[in-house]
């Protein structure tokens, strides 16, 4: 079995937040996502961690998110998180011939939002 890679991320906007026609919001999540390429780029240069860009075509997705970072509902942290492991040529796409096992949960997140993708 492949290890699974682990992403420390920023904690991620509601969805009803970044689906809305609203600029603000746009902005906002403009923001996470450099937030978030600032950690991935530190998490690349740790020897411990030797991620890379894989495309993984198949694979289970637990995020855990920090209650002390944030407050959103479970369910709407996730369509930000999948599109930016897409950006980022972490996963292929998110669709159910792709992610084929998703767990969300509350718990230790140091910068408000752990995400592990286990290839399949």
């Amino acid at each position: 079995m492949v290890a699974p890679i682990v992403l420390d991320l920023p904690p991620p906007l509601s969805v009803n937040k970044t689906r809305r026609y609203d600029w603000s919001s746009h902005k906002r999540a403009q923001a996470w996502t450099r937030a978030a390429d600032a950690l991935v780029l530190v998490a690349k240069c740790r020897v411990e961690n030797p991620f890379r860009p894989l495309l993984i075509k198949r694979f289970q997705l637990k995020v855990t998110l920090s209650e002390a970072h944030t407050k959103i509902d479970l369910d709407n942290s996730i369509k930000l998180v999948c599109d930016y492991l897409r950006r980022i040529d972490v996963i292929e796409d998110d669709s159910w011939k792709h992610m084929r096992r998703l767990v969300v949960e509350w718990g230790d997140a140091p910068e408000g939002c752990r995400v592990e993708v286990q290839p399949l």
